[in-house]
C-alpha cells in the first residue's frame, strides 16, 4: 500500500519547501526531495513524471512536476512501497488524483481568504486518495482485464502477443522499441495477463528464458443493461421512466460504434473503485438518486460527482418523473473474454516463414488445444 503524499514547493528565497505531508507521521527528507527535483530540471525543467527509488527511505516515488515556468513550480509525489510501481494502479488513475491536487492548490492560491478550509478539503481528498489506490490492488477479473487497456504498456503488451508468443527477454525489447523508453519491472506489467488467464508462462526445454503464451484474448464494449431492460420493459421504476430509458437506450445503441477511445473511456471508468461499484449496483435494479445507496463515509456530494462522472461517460442516465430523479445504468460495460482462434492459423504460417521455432509452435498449440476443451 501507498505510504502518503508530499507535496513540494520551489520558491526563489527558499528553494525547495515541504508544503503538505499526508500523514503528517510520513517522514520527510529535504535531501531526497532534491534529488527528486534535480531529476525533474535535468534539461528543460518541463512539466511531467519521473520514477525515482529512495534506498535511504526504502520507497519508490512517483513524482509530478508542473514545470519551471508554471506560476508556482510544485512537486507531487506520492510515496510508494520499494516494491510498488505507479502502473500497479494504473496510469490514468495517477494522473487523474494529480490533475485534481494541482486544481485544489490553484483554488487555495486565488483564495487566501479560505486557506484553512481549503487545505482542510485538500488533506481530506488526499486521505481518500490513498484508500482509493489500495483498493485497486484488490480488482475484480473484469477490471484487471479494463486495467490493461488503460495503460500504454499494458496495450503493447496485449498488441505483441496477439502475434506470437515471445520469451520475456524478447518482451521487453520489443516494447522498448515500440514505446521507445526503457522498460523496467516486466513482471508487473505482466501481473494482470497472468491473474486473469490470459497469459501463461512455461519454461521450454533448451531455453533460458520463461516464455510467454496468450491463452484467451479479450474485448471491452458496451452493452444494454439486461436486467434494467426487462423491468423497464415492464413498466418499472415508473411507467413514464421505463419509456423514456428504453427509448434512451434504443437511441444509444443504434449509433453506437466501438472504438479505441471509446474502450480507453470504459476502462477507465471501470478500473476505479468507486464508479466500478455504482456500475454493478445499477446492474441489478435503478434508484432514485436521494435513495442511491452510498459507501462508508461518503456524502451526497461525492455520490452526486461519480454519477455526474459517469453520465458524462454515457455509462449512467438520469430521468426526471414527478419529484424524483431516477439514475439507470444507460450501458452496461464488460470486459469479454473469447478463444483467440485467429492464433492457430497464424502460429502455422509463422513456423512456415521462420518467425516461430516449431517446439515454441507446438507448445502453444498444446496449450491452445487444453483451453479449448476447457
Amino acid at each position: 500500500m501507498p505510504k502518503g503524499f508530499v507535496i513540494t514547493k520551489w520558491t526563489e528565497d527558499q528553494g525547495l519547501i515541504v508544503y503538505l505531508n499526508y500523514p503528517e507521521s510520513i517522514e520527510v527528507d529535504l535531501d531526497d526531495m532534491m534529488r527528486i527535483f534535480y531529476a525533474h530540471i535535468t534539461g528543460a525543467g518541463e512539466a511531467g513524471n519521473v520514477m525515482v527509488r529512495l534506498e535511504k527511505a526504502r520507497s519508490n516515488v512517483s513524482s509530478y512536476f508542473t514545470g519551471m515556468e508554471s506560476e508556482s513550480p510544485l512537486m507531487i509525489n506520492l510515496i510508494l512501497q520499494l516494491g510498488e510501481e505507479p502502473e500497479m494502479f494504473g496510469e490514468t488513475v495517477i494522473l487523474d488524483i494529480n490533475n485534481t491536487i494541482v486544481k485544489y492548490l490553484s483554488h487555495i492560491n486565488a483564495n487566501p481568504s479560505n486557506h484553512y478550509e481549503l487545505r482542510q478539503e485538500l488533506v481530506g481528498y488526499l486521505k481518500n486518495s490513498l484508500i482509493l489506490l489500495e483498493r485497486l490492488e484488490h480488482l475484480s477479473k473484469e477490471q484487471r482485464m479494463a486495467q490493461i487497456f488503460t495503460g500504454e504498456k499494458g496495450r503493447a503488451i496485449l498488441e505483441l502477443l496477439r502475434e506470437r508468443p515471445y520469451t520475456r527477454t524478447e518482451l521487453r525489447g520489443l516494447l522498448e522499441d515500440k514505446l521507445d523508453r526503457f522498460i523496467t519491472n516486466l513482471e508487473i506489467s505482466l501481473d494482470p495477463f497472468i491473474k486473469t488467464d490470459l497469459v501463461r508462462q512455461d519454461w521450454l526445454e533448451g531455453y533460458t528464458d520463461i516464455s510467454l503464451f496468450l491463452l484467451s484474448d479479450f474485448e471491452l464494449m458496451r452493452v444494454p443493461a439486461v436486467k434494467l431492460v426487462e423491468k423497464a420493459q415492464n413498466g418499472y421504476p415508473t411507467p413514464t421512466v421505463a419509456q423514456l430509458y428504453l427509448k434512451e437506450v434504443k437511441n444509444f445503441f443504434i449509433t453506437y460504434k466501438p472504438s479505441i477511445e471509446d474502450n480507453k473511456l470504459i476502462a477507465q471508468n471501470m478500473v476505479n473503485p468507486d464508479k466500478y461499484d455504482y456500475i454493478v449496483l445499477l446492474r441489478e435494479k435503478s434508484y432514485p438518486i436521494s435513495k442511491i445507496p452510498k459507501g462508508p463515509g461518503e456524502s451526497f456530494e461525492t455520490v452526486r460527482s461519480f454519477i455526474d462522472q459517469l453520465k458524462e461517460a454515457r455509462i449512467i442516465t438520469t430521468i426526471k418523473d414527478k419529484d424524483d430523479e431516477w439514475v439507470l445504468l444507460l450501458t452496461d460495460t464488460i470486459a469479454d473474454t473469447f478463444f483467440p482462434e485467429y492464433l492457430i492459423e497464424k502460429i502455422r504460417q509463422d513456423v512456415a516463414d521462420k518467425k516461430l521455432r516449431k517446439k515454441t509452435a507446438i507448445k502453444h498449440l498444446e496449450i491452445l488445444e487444453q483451453v479449448y476443451k476447457k
